[in-house]
Protein backbone atom coordinates (compact mmCIF):
# COMPACT_ATOMS: atom_id res chain seq x y z
CA UNK A 1 0.00 0.00 0.00
CA UNK A 2 2.86 2.38 0.88
CA UNK A 3 4.53 1.61 -2.37
CA UNK A 4 1.29 2.55 -4.09
CA UNK A 5 1.04 6.10 -2.35
CA UNK A 6 4.87 6.87 -2.81
CA UNK A 7 4.02 6.03 -6.78
CA UNK A 8 1.13 8.53 -6.96
CA UNK A 9 2.86 10.75 -5.32
CA UNK A 10 6.05 11.14 -7.57
CA UNK A 11 4.18 10.73 -10.34
CA UNK A 12 2.07 13.98 -9.01
CA UNK A 13 5.21 16.15 -8.69
CA UNK A 14 6.45 15.17 -11.99
CA UNK A 15 3.22 16.08 -12.82
CA UNK A 16 3.29 19.77 -11.16
CA UNK A 17 6.76 20.13 -12.70
CA UNK A 18 5.74 19.46 -16.09
CA UNK A 19 2.71 22.06 -15.69
CA UNK A 20 5.34 24.56 -14.31
CA UNK A 21 7.67 24.55 -16.85
CA UNK A 22 4.97 24.82 -19.65
CA UNK A 23 3.22 27.51 -17.92
CA UNK A 24 4.02 31.34 -19.16
CA UNK A 25 5.22 32.53 -15.63
CA UNK A 26 7.82 30.39 -16.08
CA UNK A 27 8.98 31.20 -19.25
CA UNK A 28 8.68 34.76 -18.67
CA UNK A 29 11.05 34.64 -15.77
CA UNK A 30 13.42 32.57 -17.47
CA UNK A 31 13.46 35.37 -20.01
CA UNK A 32 13.85 37.84 -17.64
CA UNK A 33 16.70 35.49 -15.88
CA UNK A 34 18.64 35.14 -19.44
CA UNK A 35 18.45 38.89 -20.01
CA UNK A 36 20.05 39.81 -16.86
CA UNK A 37 22.75 37.71 -17.23
CA UNK A 38 23.56 39.04 -20.07
CA UNK A 39 23.43 42.46 -19.15
CA UNK A 40 25.17 41.48 -16.40
CA UNK A 41 27.87 40.11 -19.03
CA UNK A 42 28.17 42.93 -20.96
CA UNK A 43 28.39 44.91 -18.06
CA UNK A 44 31.63 42.73 -17.16
CA UNK A 45 33.10 43.54 -20.41
CA UNK A 46 32.23 47.10 -21.15
CA UNK A 47 34.18 47.48 -16.86
CA UNK A 48 36.55 45.69 -18.47
CA UNK A 49 37.05 47.78 -21.35
CA UNK A 50 37.15 51.10 -19.10
CA UNK A 51 39.56 49.29 -16.71
CA UNK A 52 41.80 48.92 -19.86
CA UNK A 53 41.16 52.22 -21.16
CA UNK A 54 42.19 53.71 -17.74
CA UNK A 55 45.33 52.03 -17.12
CA UNK A 56 46.78 53.12 -20.90
CA UNK A 57 45.77 56.42 -19.88
CA UNK A 58 47.58 56.16 -16.68
CA UNK A 59 50.64 54.98 -17.94
CA UNK A 60 50.27 57.65 -20.90
CA UNK A 61 49.95 60.25 -18.50
CA UNK A 62 53.09 59.08 -17.05
CA UNK A 63 55.18 59.14 -20.42
CA UNK A 64 53.19 62.43 -20.69
CA UNK A 65 55.01 63.52 -16.97
CA UNK A 66 58.43 62.08 -17.97
CA UNK A 67 58.57 64.39 -21.69
CA UNK A 68 57.87 67.57 -19.67
CA UNK A 69 60.88 66.89 -17.24
CA UNK A 70 62.99 66.30 -20.18
CA UNK A 71 61.75 69.18 -22.08
CA UNK A 72 61.74 71.71 -19.39
CA UNK A 73 65.45 70.09 -18.86
CA UNK A 74 66.29 70.45 -22.39
CA UNK A 75 64.87 73.81 -22.69
CA UNK A 76 66.17 75.58 -19.82
CA UNK A 77 69.75 74.26 -20.61
CA UNK A 78 69.22 76.17 -24.17
CA UNK A 79 68.05 79.05 -22.46
CA UNK A 80 72.13 79.15 -21.21
CA UNK A 81 73.44 78.31 -23.87
CA UNK A 82 73.73 79.19 -27.66
CA UNK A 83 70.94 77.02 -29.56
CA UNK A 84 71.43 75.23 -32.73
CA UNK A 85 68.86 75.39 -35.82
CA UNK A 86 69.22 71.40 -35.03
CA UNK A 87 68.33 71.47 -31.58
CA UNK A 88 65.21 73.55 -32.36
CA UNK A 89 64.29 71.07 -34.66
CA UNK A 90 64.27 68.40 -32.62
CA UNK A 91 62.79 70.22 -29.70
CA UNK A 92 59.77 71.28 -32.09
CA UNK A 93 59.23 67.67 -32.58
CA UNK A 94 59.60 66.44 -29.51
CA UNK A 95 56.63 69.37 -28.70
CA UNK A 96 54.62 68.30 -31.35
CA UNK A 97 54.53 64.72 -30.39
CA UNK A 98 53.90 65.26 -26.91
CA UNK A 99 50.97 67.78 -28.14
CA UNK A 100 49.39 64.43 -30.19
CA UNK A 101 49.87 62.78 -27.13
CA UNK A 102 47.56 65.15 -25.16
CA UNK A 103 44.74 65.33 -27.65
CA UNK A 104 45.01 61.67 -27.91
CA UNK A 105 44.39 60.54 -24.33
CA UNK A 106 41.94 63.71 -24.52
CA UNK A 107 39.97 61.50 -27.04
CA UNK A 108 40.55 58.62 -25.50
CA UNK A 109 39.01 59.62 -22.01
CA UNK A 110 36.01 61.37 -23.50
CA UNK A 111 35.31 57.90 -25.42
CA UNK A 112 35.57 56.19 -21.60
CA UNK A 113 32.96 58.86 -20.55
CA UNK A 114 31.07 57.62 -23.15
CA UNK A 115 31.29 54.26 -23.01
CA UNK A 116 30.29 54.12 -18.63
CA UNK A 117 26.66 55.02 -18.52
CA UNK A 118 26.58 54.56 -14.96
CA UNK A 119 29.31 57.19 -14.35
CA UNK A 120 29.55 57.03 -10.37
CA UNK A 121 31.40 59.51 -8.18
CA UNK A 122 34.25 58.11 -7.74
CA UNK A 123 34.82 57.93 -12.00
CA UNK A 124 33.83 61.15 -12.99
CA UNK A 125 36.29 62.04 -10.41
CA UNK A 126 38.96 60.21 -11.61
CA UNK A 127 37.72 61.77 -15.23
CA UNK A 128 38.04 65.08 -13.86
CA UNK A 129 41.67 64.72 -12.48
CA UNK A 130 42.65 63.24 -15.63
CA UNK A 131 41.17 66.47 -17.81
CA UNK A 132 42.76 68.71 -15.59
CA UNK A 133 46.23 67.55 -15.74
CA UNK A 134 45.94 67.16 -19.21
CA UNK A 135 44.39 70.87 -19.36
CA UNK A 136 47.92 71.57 -17.58
CA UNK A 137 49.87 69.70 -19.78
CA UNK A 138 48.45 71.39 -22.72
CA UNK A 139 49.33 74.17 -21.16
CA UNK A 140 52.57 73.85 -20.39
CA UNK A 141 53.29 72.61 -24.11
CA UNK A 142 51.87 76.21 -25.38
CA UNK A 143 54.20 77.41 -23.29
CA UNK A 144 57.43 75.79 -24.56
CA UNK A 145 56.11 76.33 -27.97
CA UNK A 146 55.82 80.23 -27.60
CA UNK A 147 59.37 79.94 -25.75
CA UNK A 148 61.24 78.12 -28.90
CA UNK A 149 59.36 80.29 -31.29
CA UNK A 150 61.37 83.52 -29.71
CA UNK A 151 63.85 81.12 -29.56
CA UNK A 152 63.36 80.53 -33.30
CA UNK A 153 63.22 84.31 -33.87
CA UNK A 154 66.26 85.26 -31.58
CA UNK A 155 68.69 82.75 -33.60
CA UNK A 156 66.98 84.12 -37.27
CA UNK A 157 68.60 87.40 -36.00
CA UNK A 158 71.53 86.28 -34.85
CA UNK A 159 72.32 84.24 -37.99
CA UNK A 160 71.61 87.30 -40.08
CA UNK A 161 74.07 89.41 -38.24
CA UNK A 162 76.38 86.79 -38.38
CA UNK A 163 76.01 86.28 -42.24
CA UNK A 164 76.43 90.37 -42.73
CA UNK A 165 79.11 90.35 -40.38
CA UNK A 166 80.77 87.66 -42.35
CA UNK A 167 79.98 89.00 -45.45
CA UNK A 168 81.70 92.36 -44.03
CA UNK A 169 84.49 90.40 -43.41
CA UNK A 170 84.74 88.70 -46.60
CA UNK A 171 84.02 92.23 -48.30
CA UNK A 172 86.80 93.83 -46.32
CA UNK A 173 89.26 90.73 -47.15
CA UNK A 174 88.21 91.42 -50.85
CA UNK A 175 89.07 94.98 -50.65
CA UNK A 176 92.40 94.61 -48.59
CA UNK A 177 93.83 92.29 -51.21
CA UNK A 178 92.66 94.35 -53.76
CA UNK A 179 94.57 97.22 -52.27
CA UNK A 180 97.18 95.14 -51.71
CA UNK A 181 97.00 94.69 -54.75
CA UNK A 182 96.88 97.93 -56.16
CA UNK A 183 99.97 98.97 -54.16
CA UNK A 184 102.12 96.11 -55.50
CA UNK A 185 101.18 97.48 -58.65
CA UNK A 186 101.88 100.95 -57.84
CA UNK A 187 105.01 99.75 -56.08
CA UNK A 188 106.11 97.44 -59.35
CA UNK A 189 105.56 100.61 -61.43
CA UNK A 190 107.35 103.10 -59.53
CA UNK A 191 110.26 100.94 -59.19
CA UNK A 192 110.13 99.21 -62.66
CA UNK A 193 113.05 100.23 -65.18
CA UNK A 194 113.29 100.18 -68.93
CA UNK A 195 116.31 99.64 -71.01
CA UNK A 196 116.80 99.04 -74.59
CA UNK A 197 120.56 98.06 -76.01
CA UNK A 198 120.98 98.18 -79.89
CA UNK A 199 123.15 99.35 -82.86
CA UNK A 200 122.69 102.94 -84.71
CA UNK A 201 120.58 100.80 -87.63
CA UNK A 202 118.33 98.58 -85.31
CA UNK A 203 117.89 102.08 -82.91
CA UNK A 204 116.55 104.05 -85.81
CA UNK A 205 114.92 101.27 -87.58
CA UNK A 206 113.08 100.94 -84.37
CA UNK A 207 111.99 104.47 -83.88
CA UNK A 208 114.06 104.68 -80.75
CA UNK A 209 116.58 107.13 -82.18
CA UNK A 210 115.82 109.96 -84.52
CA UNK A 211 118.36 113.46 -85.73
CA UNK A 212 117.39 116.65 -86.26
CA UNK A 213 120.17 117.85 -88.49
CA UNK A 214 122.71 115.76 -90.38
CA UNK A 215 125.40 116.32 -88.06
CA UNK A 216 123.60 117.01 -85.04
CA UNK A 217 123.63 113.53 -82.87
CA UNK A 218 121.08 111.55 -82.44
CA UNK A 219 118.54 111.72 -79.40
CA UNK A 220 116.05 109.65 -78.03
CA UNK A 221 112.73 109.94 -80.44
CA UNK A 222 109.31 110.80 -79.03
CA UNK A 223 108.13 107.15 -80.26
CA UNK A 224 110.89 105.48 -77.91
CA UNK A 225 108.28 103.61 -75.57
CA UNK A 226 107.02 101.90 -78.52
CA UNK A 227 110.18 99.45 -78.87
CA UNK A 228 110.48 96.30 -77.12
CA UNK A 229 112.40 97.60 -73.54
CA UNK A 230 113.43 94.96 -71.40
CA UNK A 231 112.13 95.29 -67.75
CA UNK A 232 114.08 95.24 -64.36
CA UNK A 233 114.09 96.15 -60.91
CA UNK A 234 115.76 99.69 -60.43
CA UNK A 235 116.33 98.52 -56.98
CA UNK A 236 117.74 95.76 -57.67
CA UNK A 237 119.97 96.62 -61.03
CA UNK A 238 123.00 97.86 -59.94
CA UNK A 239 124.72 97.11 -63.33
CA UNK A 240 124.35 95.94 -66.96
CA UNK A 241 126.51 94.37 -69.36
CA UNK A 242 126.20 96.13 -72.53
CA UNK A 243 128.43 93.65 -74.86
CA UNK A 244 130.59 95.92 -76.50
CA UNK A 245 133.57 97.62 -76.71
CA UNK A 246 131.82 101.11 -77.27
CA UNK A 247 128.84 102.44 -75.53
CA UNK A 248 127.16 105.62 -75.57
CA UNK A 249 124.19 106.34 -73.62
CA UNK A 250 121.54 108.55 -75.14
CA UNK A 251 118.89 108.86 -72.53
CA UNK A 252 118.88 111.31 -70.43
CA UNK A 253 120.60 110.26 -66.75
CA UNK A 254 123.04 112.65 -64.31
CA UNK A 255 126.83 112.00 -65.45
CA UNK A 256 126.95 111.69 -61.73
CA UNK A 257 124.94 109.07 -61.19
CA UNK A 258 126.80 106.46 -63.58
CA UNK A 259 129.95 104.87 -64.74
CA UNK A 260 130.94 103.29 -67.96
CA UNK A 261 133.97 100.68 -68.04
CA UNK A 262 135.60 98.03 -69.22
CA UNK A 263 135.50 94.37 -68.17
CA UNK A 264 138.79 92.34 -68.78
CA UNK A 265 137.23 91.37 -71.89
CA UNK A 266 137.36 94.73 -73.13
CA UNK A 267 133.03 95.05 -72.89
CA UNK A 268 131.81 97.94 -71.80
CA UNK A 269 129.85 97.95 -68.71
CA UNK A 270 127.15 100.27 -66.93
CA UNK A 271 127.07 100.92 -63.88
CA UNK A 272 124.75 102.63 -61.61
CA UNK A 273 125.71 104.23 -58.67
CA UNK A 274 123.05 106.50 -57.61
CA UNK A 275 119.60 104.50 -58.54
CA UNK A 276 117.65 107.55 -57.53
CA UNK A 277 119.48 109.99 -59.21
CA UNK A 278 119.80 107.79 -62.34
CA UNK A 279 116.27 106.95 -63.02
CA UNK A 280 114.73 110.08 -61.53
CA UNK A 281 114.02 112.02 -64.97
CA UNK A 282 113.24 109.16 -67.11
CA UNK A 283 112.75 105.40 -66.59
CA UNK A 284 113.65 104.94 -70.01
CA UNK A 285 117.61 104.08 -70.78
CA UNK A 286 118.26 103.75 -74.02
CA UNK A 287 122.42 102.91 -75.13
CA UNK A 288 123.85 103.17 -78.66
CA UNK A 289 126.64 100.42 -79.38
CA UNK A 290 128.96 99.60 -81.93
CA UNK A 291 128.30 97.01 -84.62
Amino acid sequence: MKKIFLSIGIFSLLFLGSCVESSQKYKTLVAKYDSLNTVNTNQNAEMENILSGLNEITAGMQSIREAEHLLALESAKDQKTNTTKEQITKLKDDINALSGAISTYKDQIAKLEKQNKSQSAQFKKLIAGLNEELDQSKTKVQEMTRLLAEKEKELGIKNQQIAELNQNVSNLQEESTSQKETISKQDADIHTGHYLIGSRKNLKAANVISRQGIFCPPIVSTQAQNARFENIDIRETKSIALNSKKAKILSAHPAKSYTLEADENGMQKLNINDENAFWKQTKYLVVMISE
